[in-house]
């Protein structure tokens, strides 16, 4: 099982734009998680799957967007 989700796998998974994702993670109200694994140059961001299958629980988007959890148990 992947333990990261890059930043292009986000925009496609949540259908947005990369300055969506930059509002999302400037939210007062749980943002969303920092990148555990900052980009440089052309590499993309990394975030850890277990922080973003959390913060998509909390925040209903699984329901809303009517997609499958990325990881099936959040323990």
């Amino acid at each position: 099982m992947a333990i990261y989700i890059s930043t292009p796998e986000i925009l496609k998974r949540y259908k947005i734009s990369k300055g969506t994702l930059k509002n999302m993670r400037e939210r007062i109200d749980d943002p969303f998680p920092d990148p555990l694994i900052k980009g440089h140059g052309r590499a993309t961001n990394r975030y850890g799957i277990k922080a973003v299958a959390s913060w998509e629980s909390r925040n209903g988007y699984l329901e809303a967007l009517e997609i499958e959890p990325l990881i099936s148990n959040l323990s």
